[in-house]
């Protein structure tokens, strides 16, 4: 087939439109492909101003956020207990607190009893993730006797001028109130090698009665007793102890009854640990115990050239303290702790 010259060139005509709209829609293509590889890096990255939220379940140690598993409130968190504020957390307008007006931390800011080139290192560059792991060998656990966290918190810091790294709440939430690196006041001469958990509870008693005195009985059930823990953090959370006895038991000779910790109280703590021995390997998962088996009810045994039992009640390192009390479930602890994993070193 033959074309005139004027066929010739409308074919042309039609061709290079074609080819026109074909290469507008490349580089259209090419255009919106660019825009989304640019968004999807810009996706990847933070860009100055954008927020950047947590997920939750963070604690900070030597300046680190480390996932627990557990939900977890820092002080720098709204709702947050702050233990490095030098006025008082329910009174604000008042500086110091209660007990030591004139003392402003309730903490210390250097662990001490170091060896001489870490303690250099530290005092020139602040603590790292490293160093703090030579340092840091035991986890102390408390009740706080007051029942909440929020009543706990106002209790060491606004009225006694003491601090703890952690406090659990009834409901399972843990409050962070400083950097594991910092010193807490919490137990005495462990102070320096040791982190501490405060796990909210009324305590141990001498007797079945006083023992019951924030429980009632609902149904067929335990539970804390409602006006117990109105207005604290506690008030609204599973009120239920995880065992239902009344469980007695001997420390340091002192006959005490107790209520046990509630089933969220017991999963927190497990997630907890299990993150602060992973994060510092010289923290030991084990506990006291005697050669029967039976949890050591009195300071703990530490023989030269064995190692450290690195979960440990109050008791086991203060002579005049009885907590967590005989209803704490050690058991529990110690079968998380292998469950993960984790197993204490063995020394020849």
């Amino acid at each position: 087939m033959t074309y005139t010259s004027t066929q010739l060139v409308t074919i042309q005509a039609i061709f290079s439109k074609k080819t026109r709209l074909l290469m507008s829609a490349l580089h259209i293509l090419t255009a919106l492909s660019g825009a989304l590889l640019l968004i999807l890096a810009i996706g990847c990255q933070s860009m100055p101003g954008q927020l950047a939220p947590r997920t939750g379940d963070e604690i900070v140690v030597a300046g680190q956020m480390i996932h627990s598993g557990a939900p977890v409130t820092l002080w720098i968190d709204t709702g947050g207990y702050d233990g490095y504020r030098g006025h008082r957390h329910d009174e604000p307008e008042f500086e110091g607190p209660r007990d030591q007006p004139d003392r402003i931390l309730r903490y210390g800011s250097f662990r001490r009893d170091i060896p001489v080139s870490l303690r250099r290192r530290v005092i020139r560059d602040g603590w790292s993730l490293e160093d703090l792991t030579e340092v840091i060998d035991t986890v102390v656990l408390h009740y706080d006797a007051c029942g909440s966290s929020s009543r706990c918190f106002h209790i060491l810091h606004d009225i006694r001028g003491l601090s703890c790294h952690f406090l659990l709440d009834v409901d399972g939430t843990v409050y962070q109130t400083l950097d594991v690196k910092e010193r807490a006041w919490h137990a005495g001469p462990a102070n320096d090698r040791s982190i501490g958990i405060e796990i909210a509870h009324f305590g141990a008693f001498p007797t079945m009665e006083k023992a019951d005195t924030h429980y009632i009985l609902e149904g067929d059930r335990i539970r804390l007793n409602p006006d117990s823990v109105a207005g604290t953090s506690a008030a609204d959370a599973p009120p239920y102890p995880a065992r239902e006895l009344l469980f007695e038991g001997k420390i340091h000779g002192q006959q005490l009854y107790q209520r046990d910790f509630t089933e969220a109280q017991y999963r927190s703590l497990e997630s907890l640990l299990i993150t602060l021995c992973r994060t510092l390997p010289r923290i030991e998962p084990v506990i006291p115990r005697l050669e029967d088996g039976s949890v050591h009810d009195r300071l703990r045994p530490e023989p030269p050239g064995q190692p450290v039992a690195g979960i440990v009640g109050h008791w086991h390192v203060g002579t005049h303290k009885v907590d967590p009390g005989p209803a704490f479930d050690w058991d529990r602890i110690e079968k998380a702790l292998r469950r993960a994993g984790l197993t204490a070193v063995e020394i020849d």
